[in-house]
């Protein structure tokens, strides 16, 4: 089923490897094919993945645009998961992981990284009552 992108003026995306970005005023694009696609918001850059949970968010991200490099960002997620699991020990945190993982075994990784920015907010409000 083809997918319908509209891209506001100077927005940018990611189709497959490629940056898009939208030169003129707004925009539609329809992609025909099955490829990863990301809109500039969704993505964030390896600089930025600060936390664990930014980290995993990053490594699904690699995961979702690189699929033959796929089994080494494995490594990689699990060993950042455990990092998570020893450094917010919660059954929130749990049960947001397990979607997460979910979502990478059945081949979904778009899905995987909205499961994982739900991961992220909860960190971020951990981290937060932590430093009050």
């Amino acid at each position: 089923m083809p997918l319908k992108l509209t891209l506001k003026p100077n927005e940018k995306v990611l189709i497959g490897t490629a940056v898009i970005t939208n030169a003129g005023q707004k925009s539609e694009i329809i992609i025909q094919n099955t490829v990863p696609v990301l809109r500039e918001k969704d993505i964030i850059a390896e600089e930025n993945a600060d936390t664990l949970a930014k980290k995993l968010y990053y490594i699904i991200l690699s995961m979702y645009v690189d699929q033959r490099n796929e089994n080494e960002f494995h490594k990689i997620y699990f060993k950042l998961v455990n990092e998570l699991f020893d450094s917010l020990p919660d059954q929130r945190n749990l049960a947001m992981v397990m979607a997460v993982s979910r979502k990478i075994l059945e081949g979904n990784h778009y899905q995987a990284l909205k499961e994982c920015r739900k991961l992220i907010e909860f960190e971020s409000e951990v981290l937060a009552n932590v430093s009050r």
